[in-house]
């Protein structure tokens, strides 16, 4: 028992993390998971990860998350990209639209010829682009997201905006998998074929306790679920 609580606290490999999460569903005999649904859990759950530490959106409409606490960064340096070119002197579509990188997953920054742009939502967009004070420049761009990118604006003609742009975003994890070959009727842990988890060791615990209470959930376990989301929440208070 102890050699699994002190193994929490380290990096873990693929294989540690679903032999502790089979010793928490199986210590009482709740249940068996097998390796398709922990791959499926694993998946799911860095995603939230993910989601959690850029921020989810409030009822009030403010984005409550990680952006100004250093554990943002911490926990997600492994798949934060920095300043990734997505276009220079001519970008592909001529009107000032740059698309995302194929790994995109959420924005943090951009920039239009190393000036920092704005990003509006589009009813501000408007108002930027119909304002005498404080209108889109060169020297002060903006920019909106669209569904396959970003759109820049330097002008309140809206004309094309053309030049060196990069980007900063959280890139698209890889996924987890537990691969196996099977012997005797016994699926086998294969290194060589696994993916670890992409996100740093900090947050190891936090998805063991994630896939417990998704497990849970399947399982219609209600201890399991109070004990990952209890569990979730105090390490995230």
């Amino acid at each position: 028992m102890a050699l699994f609580f002190f193994a929490i606290f380290v990096s873990m490999t693929i294989d540690e993390i679903y032999k502790y999460v089979k010793f928490l569903a199986n210590k009482e005999n709740r249940g068996w998971l097998k390796p398709s649904e922990f791959n499926m859990l694993a998946k799911r759950v860095q995603l939230d990860i993910i989601k959690d530490r850029v921020g989810r959106m409030s009822p009030d409409g403010a984005t409550n998350g990680y952006r100004e606490n250093s554990q943002f960064y911490d926990e997600l340096r492994t798949i934060i990209t920095q300043n990734a070119n997505m276009g220079g002197g001519a970008d592909s579509n001529g009107n000032g639209e740059y698309t995302f990188p194929s790994d995109y997953l959420y924005f943090l920054a951009l920039t239009f010829n190393n000036r920092d742009v704005e990003i509006l939502n589009h009813g501000g967009l408007m108002k930027r682009l119909s304002s005498h004070l404080n209108p889109p420049s060169a020297e002060y761009p903006v920019g909106i997201i669209y569904s396959g990118g970003v759109r820049v604006y330097i002008a309140p003609d809206s004309s094309a905006a053309i030049g060196d742009v990069n980007i900063t975003y959280v890139s698209e994890p890889n996924t987890p998998n537990w691969a196996f070959t099977v012997i005797n009727n016994i699926e086998i842990y294969n290194s060589s074929g696994s993916t670890d988890f992409e996100l740093p060791e900090s947050t190891h615990k936090e998805i063991i306790h994630r896939i417990v209470a998704y497990l849970g959930v399947q399982l219609r376990e209600a201890n399991m679920i109070e004990y990952g989301t209890s569990t979730v929440m105090e390490q995230n208070s």
